[in-house]
């Protein structure tokens, strides 16, 4: 019997839920292929099919399809609408199955599960459910590889949380631990921008070799995003930027040493939650900000320019501290 083969492309929510993904399609025999990281060869190639309104992710991701299209029995391209009470996804996330299917050709079936937990038909476990049946007629089987991947993408999320104490500066004035001589930068922004270094242009790979402890939201808990959350007037209504939100509240409270926000031209979420973000720096100085906008013409020795002087004023205001005491 073939082997039976679904590609998923490396790009946006590969970086939210690729460990479940992978999981699941694994429990019922099937082989996952990834499209591998991004290049600028796959970027050119997305840049080349998509509309040139969306954004760069969504171009990144248009390259990563076509570089894996002819390698693989089924694509996987989920429309992700709605996974948590009053938080929808970015309207590219909708649909994304459709974007890809009217604009490239020659593409092997799409498996494009609906994920809307307000509706019985689409919420995470029937949509799943319905994913296995194209591969198996095994219902067993496809609900036992549903709740085994459930449980290890729960496992998978619950090491990515820190204890707070890794990086509070609240004893003493000093970095508890081993951290004790570096500098606390949180990334903040979209996974598939924080984690894919080409299109960041290698950011935490520098900010790591310059000695900084790079922070994200994946270290920060559910519950304590949803607590910091409750700071807003009126709540955010998007998925992943309340995620990225409620952990810049969480990091300027445990006053680190920086934030640096990633966006991208063009991103409809990020041009109000980087204002808010920017307001709430105001209200805690102590805590250096500032933002970086990326699309595909951002140059490499702009964004090293503006992380080296980002990381002297932190250094020069850490030195100022400690003469003061």
């Amino acid at each position: 019997m073939k082997e039976i083969t679904v590609g998923i492309p490396q790009a946006l929510l590969y970086y939210e839920y690729y460990p479940l993904w992978k999981s699941f399609f694994e429990g019922l025999g099937v082989t996952v292929i990834e499209s591998g990281s991004t290049t600028k060869k796959i970027l050119d190639l997305g840049e080349k099919a998509a509309i040139s309104e969306v954004c760069l992710p969504v171009k990144v991701f248009y390259g990563h399809v076509l570089s894996i299209k002819e390698k693989v029995d089924y694509l996987f391209i989920p429309s992700m609408v709605n996974v948590e009470k009053g938080t929808y996804f970015c309207p590219k996330f909708l649909g994304l199955p459709d974007m890809i299917k009217s604009s490239l050709s020659f593409l092997p079936p799409i498996i494009e599960p609906t994920i809307d937990i307000r509706e019985a038909k689409t919420n995470f476990k029937q949509s799943f459910f319905k994913v296995g049946k194209i591969l198996t007629d095994d219902s067993r089987k496809i609900y036992q590889a549903f709740y085994e991947a459930q449980k290890k993408f729960k496992s998978f999320l619950e090491k990515n949380v820190l204890n707070k104490e890794v990086y509070s500066q609240k004893h003493g004035g000093a970095v508890a631990g081993n951290l004790k001589n570096m500098i606390n930068i949180a990334l903040l922004g979209h996974s598939y921008l924080v984690h894919d270094p080409f299109v960041n242009l290698n950011l935490i790979s520098k900010l790591k070799k310059a000695g900084v402890n790079v922070l994200t939201a994946e270290m920060v808990s559910k519950k304590e995003i949803r607590h910091q959350l409750k700071k807003l007037y009126k709540p955010i209504f998007w998925t992943l930027s309340s995620k990225t939100l409620g952990a810049a509240f969480h990091f300027f409270q445990e006053k680190i040493d920086g934030i640096i926000h990633l966006t991208t031209f063009e991103c409809g979420e990020d041009s109000l939650i980087g204002e808010i973000m920017h307001q709430e720096s105001k209200k805690n100085q102590s805590v250096a900000y500032t933002e970086f906008v990326f699309d595909e013409h951002t140059g490499a020795a702009g964004i090293d320019t503006r992380t080296e002087a980002f990381l002297d004023m932190i250094i020069r205001r850490k030195r100022h501290e400690s003469n003061c005491t």
